[in-house]
């Protein structure tokens, strides 16, 4: 009872579920014989001998409900909206039209009372608006039912409990969950920045979709029908049936092709694979090609960060001149990649691989390794929409094992190819260029170079222009001042670094993965709210190009990602009164360990000459005061904001009562120097500081109403 589950993988990605007969046998509900339906409901023959007459009765209403009212597949209860195009459904028309199934066929009698009528509603309310993979503990929503009215009052209170939690739970994994992946499509998008969540789209109107989308792949030479697993009816009959059986079980083991809806009805195929039928030995041999495919790829792991400190350097060594940036990306990446050309390349990179290596073991190893991948990639790719297979012609898949380090040894020899010359590195020129997968971003001090790599890029026939952008006037390219690259923005003009508003934007409980985990809740918190959920790194915490006054407002904007996490975490998992016992977990990780990382990182990277002037209550106090703003925002934590303002009083010496404190504190939490009234109270920190009195732009607090 105690332990986490999750509803929404019963009804999530379900596009194959045709019937209720493929979700449970239906001669169990046919069978007269009501003590078979009973134990493959509890699970349990010991539940089953303390269940009392009542409760057998209402067993058996829910059987002979279920029996009669699924024989049109819960169609009739779902009205369908004429629209013809694909858009995602409201989930509270879904909600409405499940808790009327519901209602004729779970019998009333199992509740008791109206009370006990809510909060099964409750339970339902919250899968339907569940996230992907998002678990939640049932036992500690069903701690609030009424026991002591009929038809429990007559158990014993553990029995009773047991018994109530596994029929809940029954009824969400079979019965709700029937009702919705047999009408609808549930998966997530890519249509905005919330990533965990889950939309809902008609079946037949997804299936439609899909099945056009398929024919496209096949009419564009994408995919091809693979015969050999795609035998028809008539076909089949010439086969034995133990010839049928094996194809089918080998069918199985075929990936599906899943689609990630975008925007403007666009989107991209992508392959699931079953890690869990891989046997350790097949796991460890993929790391090892993983491993040479990186090796022969032949590009040092040089952080984003290091190169652009790099680059700074060598802007102000030339007196800081005008610098074009460039960032762009490659449309369907995985799938331009030539498969022809990329099987000259191994061998070209494998044989510079094996010159440059003396030990003769690394030699063997890395020839035999070169064999394994070479006859991997001369298999055909296969996957599977629907019962037919396909096999995959065009490049390479996304979710393929080996697509992302193939992907990266093929961009890599092309790019060495046609930017020979930008790749170079010059003493007396200024510029970067960096890919990451199939994003570019190249900046330099020379407009003519800039051009020439514009020029250069024509060479890949899948370039994005429409994402493409530079800070120099250009007749077909957009223009932007601030750079967007892979979650931070560059300011062309002043060179500072901030993070994108993208990174926060949006409901935050759809960027939280409320994995099973949260089980044991202290650590969850801790890894979501300290610096292993929030990183902190010198790319943004760098006092060598961004100024101070840049550097406290990154400093407020982590500590109110960090609060936005602590309050949807408390909105979600925890009731009211439990909340406030988690606030020193967020005193220990944030105000004091996230505050003393973010310190150390500036302390680092930072001009010799520069004195960062702080006293460690300016971090305190607004991490404190993140917090208030957040739980303010956030309905359900609002009971936090009087002992938040406790604690912020404490810490408040740049505006609040001035005592004596430490400035600095070292390792073992004594006072390493004393407070000095006119660093605590500098008058530019209290100008900057005032502005801290609503969250950044684009933050949103959890508010269980706006996901309606």
């Amino acid at each position: 009872m105690d332990n986490p589950v999750c509803i929404s993988q019963y009804f999530t990605n379900k596009q194959n579920v045709r019937s209720f007969g493929n979700i449970i046998k239906l001669n169990i509900l046919n069978n007269e014989n009501e003590e078979s339906f009973n134990k493959f409901l509890l699970q349990d023959e010991n539940l089953v001998s303390d269940m009392t007459p009542d409760l057998l009765n209402i067993l058996s209403s829910l059987r002979i409900n279920l029996k009669n009212k699924s024989k049109l597949d819960f169609k009739n209860y779902f009205p369908f909206d004429e629209v013809p195009d694909l858009h995602p459904i409201n989930k509270e028309c879904i909600l409405s039209y499940c808790w009327k199934a519901l209602c004729e066929i779970v019998p009333k009698q199992v509740f008791g009372n109206n009370q006990n009528n809510k909060i099964f509603k409750n339970f339902v309310r919250t899968a339907i608006y569940s996230m992907k993979r998002q678990h939640f503990v049932l036992g500690k929503l069903i701690a609030s039912w009424n026991m002591e009215i009929s038809p429990w009052k007559g158990l014993e209170t553990t029995n009773a409990q047991r018994i109530l939690f596994t029929i809940i739970l029954w009824i969400l994994k079979y019965v709700l969950s029937s009702l919705i992946c047999l009408n609808f499509y549930v998966t997530t998008c890519k249509l905005d920045t919330n990533e965990n969540k889950l939309y809902y789209f008609w079946k037949h109107q997804w299936q439609s979709f899909y099945d056009k989308q398929v024919s496209k792949m096949v009419f564009t030479r994408v995919i091809q029908k693979c015969e050999p697993y795609s035998l028809g009816k008539r076909s089949k009959k010439n086969h034995s049936l133990a010839d049928r059986r094996k194809l089918k079980l080998l069918r199985k083991d075929i990936p599906k092709l899943y689609l990630n809806l975008k925007t403007n009805n666009d989107c991209r195929p992508i392959v699931c694979y079953k890690n869990d039928s891989l046997s350790l030995s097949e796991k460890y041999k993929i790391r090892d090609r993983l491993k040479f495919l990186r090796l022969l790829t032949g590009k040092p792991p040089i952080k984003l960060e290091n190169q652009y400190k790099t680059l700074h350097a060598k802007w102000l060594e030339a007196n800081k001149p005008k610098l074009y940036f460039i960032k762009t990306d490659l449309s369907n990446a995985f799938g331009c990649i030539n498969r022809e050309k990329l099987l000259k390349i191994l061998p070209e990179k494998h044989m510079s691989l094996q010159k440059n290596e003396k030990c003769l073991y690394m030699k063997k190893k890395f020839a035999q390794q070169y064999r394994d991948i070479i006859t991997e990639l001369r298999k055909p790719i296969l996957i599977r929409a629907g019962s037919t297979v396909y096999e995959w012609k065009e490049g390479l898949v996304q979710g393929y094992k080996y697509s992302p380090a193939l992907s990266e040894l093929y961009y890599t020899y092309l790019d060495e190819l046609y930017f020979a010359e930008h790749l170079k590195n010059s003493e007396n020129q200024v510029k970067l260029f960096i890919r990451v997968v199939d994003d570019y971003l190249y900046i330099t001090d020379s407009l003519e170079d800039a051009s020439s790599f514009l020029d250069a890029l024509s060479n890949y026939r899948n370039v994005n222009f429409d994402k493409t952008e530079v800070n120099f006037q250009h007749e077909s390219i957009k223009y932007s001042e601030n750079i967007f690259f892979l979650g931070y923005c560059y300011n062309t003009s002043t060179m500072q670094v901030s993070r994108a508003n993208n990174i926060y934007a949006g409901q935050m409980c759809y960027k939280i993965a409320f994995t099973s985990g949260f089980s044991v809740l202290p650590k969850f918190i801790e890894s979501r709210i300290g610096q292993s959920g929030i990183p902190i790194n010198s790319h943004i915490f760098n006092l060598n190009y961004n100024n101070e006054e840049l550097i406290w407002r990154h400093i407020f904007t982590t500590f109110c990602l960090s609060s936005n996490k602590f309050c949807t975490i408390m909105a979600v998992i925890c009731n009211e009164l439990e909340m406030k016992n988690y606030l020193s977990l967020y005193k220990k990780r944030v105000t004091v360990k996230l505050s003393n990382s973010i310190i150390e990182m500036l302390m680092k990277n930072k001009p010799n000459d520069f004195i960062f002037v702080y006293c460690i209550n300016h971090f305190r106090y607004l991490a404190w005061k993140a917090l208030y703003l957040c739980a303010k925002l956030t309905p359900k934590c609002s009971g936090l904001v009087p002992y938040i303002n406790h604690e912020l009083a404490k810490c408040n010496c740049i505006f609040g009562k001035w005592r004596e404190h430490a400035r600095r504190i070292d390792t073992n939490g004594e006072c390493e120097r004393k407070a000095i009234k006119e660093v605590c109270r500098r008058t530019d920190l209290r100008l900057i500081f005032k502005d801290f009195d609503v969250l950044p732009d684009g933050f949103q607090c959890y508010h269980h109403k706006c996901l309606l």
